[in-house]
């Protein structure tokens, strides 16, 4: 028994137009759960849709179809691979294109209908164009992909890209070996049945629930990340918080230190109430911004920086010894004071007072706070804008 006789390719044809429909209502239906994926959902929805009418209309069958049908069901698979590019594009972070979207489209269009003719010579045509249209979109989406910040944290982002990378090398190839045979035409214009044709409609009709599933998981993993960094990450500045210090913390002292240590930094911008009394609270988060960006900067990337609580902050940073802490300290004092924040017509003096300890065996994180804690008190009342460590001068 042949492949086509075991497979009636109408039928995968309406039936994977029929579950895309149902695949594009489910990624509609589910945007309101992914608000900011809402927009990629909507397009990836409309060009699983695409697709699905695409399917629909080559499954159209006997005297119903017309000379029209293969080159709207051509038509709508480069749409959908266009909208699935843009998708991509949007899912990923990258900004959206629409303009060459729309530039393409059309003259894809333009290029269809002038080969809507029933003939073997259009038909293959059709064929050749619509390949290459839909391979360079599908590419161009996988490429997305490939180049995500999210490919190697997700398994769904790099299966979407190998479904895509696969399709596209489908397509290919029943392009190449569609040119290279002919196409024993029908009276309608369309290719008859055939083992290639019957193997390209049972892929081909497995992509929309593969990009549904791939889209879906991939939009829940964003979800996931983007609550659990808002769980250990400050609104206002960006840096680590306060709930998540103890964790991030205890990692950073369990690590083996060698000759050097940890030293811990808590630091209190000076008069801060003031500013904001002087300037407003709009200013003050500007100027707590501007604080950590100077730590940032100014301390090494391997430490840990918080944002310990309104006016406070904290680091936690590997130094060459106890001795090297009061330095970091007061190179960072000295930053602050020489980086004001600049505003319309003036500018806001920035001071710091910070208290230095630094880890030993046995102490606590606990305990390394209270007591950083109470030498940055003692910059205060000693006269602000100036570093407190053990064993160490008080900084003019």
């Amino acid at each position: 028994m042949t492949t086509t006789a075991l497979i009636d390719i109408p039928t995968v044809y309406a039936l994977t137009g029929f579950s895309s429909l149902v695949g594009a209502m489910i990624l509609i239906g589910l945007r309101g759960d992914h608000r900011e994926c809402g927009p990629a959902l909507t397009l990836f929805a409309a060009g699983i849709l695409a697709l699905g009418i695409g399917f629909l209309s080559f499954a159209v069958r006997g005297d119903v179809r017309s000379s029209l049908v293969p080159t709207v069901g051509h038509f709508t698979f480069g749409a959908s691979a266009v909208l699935i590019w843009l998708g991509s594009r949007h899912l990923y972070g990258v900004a959206t294109r629409p303009a060459v979207a729309a530039i393409a489209l059309a003259s894809y269009a333009a290029a269809l209908v002038a080969m809507r003719e029933p003939t073997a010579a259009q038909a293959m045509g059709r064929i050749a164009l619509s390949s290459v249209f839909i391979v360079a979109f599908m590419g161009l989406a996988a490429l997305e992909a490939h180049r995500s910040r999210w490919v190697k944290a997700l398994r769904s982002v790099r299966l979407i890209r190998g479904l895509l990378v696969v399709f596209c090398a489908i397509v290919t190839v029943r392009m190449i070996v569609f040119l290279a045979q002919g196409i024993p035409l029908q009276a309608d214009g369309s290719a008859p049945p055939g083992v290639l044709r019957a193997l390209f409609a049972v892929i081909f009709g497995s992509l929309p629930f593969a990009i549904t599933v791939s889209v879906l998981s991939i939009a829940n993993s964003q979800l996931s990340m983007r609550l659990r960094q808002m769980a250990t990450t400050d609104d206002l500045t960006g840096l680590v918080s306060r709930r998540s210090l103890q964790e991030s913390a205890n990692r950073l002292l369990g690590q083996p230190a060698g000759d050097g240590c940890i030293a811990l930094l808590m630091i209190d911008v000076d008069n801060f109430k003031m500013i904001n009394d002087r300037h407003g609270h709009g200013v003050g988060d500007q100027v707590l911004r501007h604080v950590a960006g100077v730590l940032r900067q100014s301390l090494r990337p391997d430490s840990l920086i918080v944002r310990y609580g309104g006016d406070e902050f904290c680091a936690l940073v590997p130094v060459p010894g106890e001795a090297a802490a009061f330095v970091v300290a007061e190179r960072l004092r000295a930053t602050m004071e020489a980086s004001p924040y600049r505003l319309a017509g003036g500018r806001v003096a920035v001071t710091l007072s910070i208290g230095v300890t630094a880890h030993r065996h046995g102490k606590t994180l606990r305990q390394l706070l209270d007591e950083a804690d109470r030498r940055a008190y003692r910059a205060k009342a000693d006269g602000r804008n100036r570093v407190v460590a053990e064993d160490a001068p008080v900084a003019a």
